[in-house]
């Protein structure tokens, strides 16, 4: 017989169901997509006019 979690890890079957998971791999990955774009943004901006460039 199949295990209806498969997709989830031992360690947190008992908070996660595969759709729940699946739903947190989402929101995860697009806060780590979402900060990764704020950061090459950000450089690319202070790159273009540095801010706080005291002393420098």
């Amino acid at each position: 017989m199949r295990d209806d979690d498969d997709l989830v890890p031992p360690k947190w079957r008992s908070l996660f169901n595969n759709q729940d998971w699946l739903m947190h791999d989402i929101v995860v990955k697009s806060f780590w997509a979402f900060g990764v774009i704020a950061v090459i943004a950000h450089l690319l901006v202070w790159v273009w006019r540095p801010w706080l460039s005291v002393g420098l």
